[in-house]
């Protein structure tokens, strides 16, 4: 390092670090519009409320008893109910977690094509509560084989440039397994 007047010259100087900031900025505004946050999202929802329903599976074996899944398209929501006494509602004592989706995405399929499970935006029967819901049983097994479709905010509203950002999950009756599906250039693929 070179030292000048006796003090070693370490690190960078104000000047450099404006510089720096201006070109990451410059940078940061010319590649924000193109990144996508509503399918970033969606694809974040559909990973999470799948995980879920897995968990929720498996945990319905382990306690050897059947779990509720509700879905509120309105509130945006996902409920787990773990019924312990195999009665179809949640009784006091029994556990349950709801998970949001989040203020960017919504249950719907957008423009994107209906899968063979149905083209409502969740496709379960209605269940006590008076919502669509999932029956996961101590067997595993599902008492549907259905699913559900969730895209951003902006392909809902019928952006074409946003047509990609629908996502489904798809249950399979006798196994109760969980598929992800994406919506990419006009064709579903399996994800996972």
């Amino acid at each position: 390092m070179a030292k000048r007047n006796g003090w070693n010259r370490g690190g960078f100087t104000l000047a450099e670090m404006l510089v720096t900031i201006v070109i990451a900025g410059m940078l940061g505004a010319i590649a924000l519009p193109r990144i996508n946050i509503g399918r970033t999202e969606a694809e974040s929802v559909m990973v999470g409320l799948g995980t879920a329903l897995q968990a929720a599976q498996r945990e319905g074996i382990a306690r050897q008893h059947d779990v509720l899944v509700s879905f509120d398209q309105a509130a945006g929501t996902m409920r787990v109910i773990f019924d312990a006494d195999n009665n179809g509602a949640l009784d006091a004592g029994e556990r349950s977690r709801t998970i949001p989706i989040g203020p960017q995405v919504v249950f719907g399929r957008a423009s994107a094509p209906a899968r063979a499970f149905g083209a409502a935006p969740v496709n379960f029967p209605v269940g006590g509560n008076g919502l669509p819901t999932l029956v996961f049983h101590r067997n595993g097994s599902a008492n549907f084989a259905g699913g559900f479709y969730v895209t951003s905010v902006k392909a809902q509203g019928g952006n074409p440039a946003n047509q990609s950002d629908t996502r489904a999950v798809e249950i399979v009756r006798a196994t109760g397994r969980v598929e992800w599906l994406r919506y990419i250039g006009g064709n579903w693929v399996q994800g996972f």
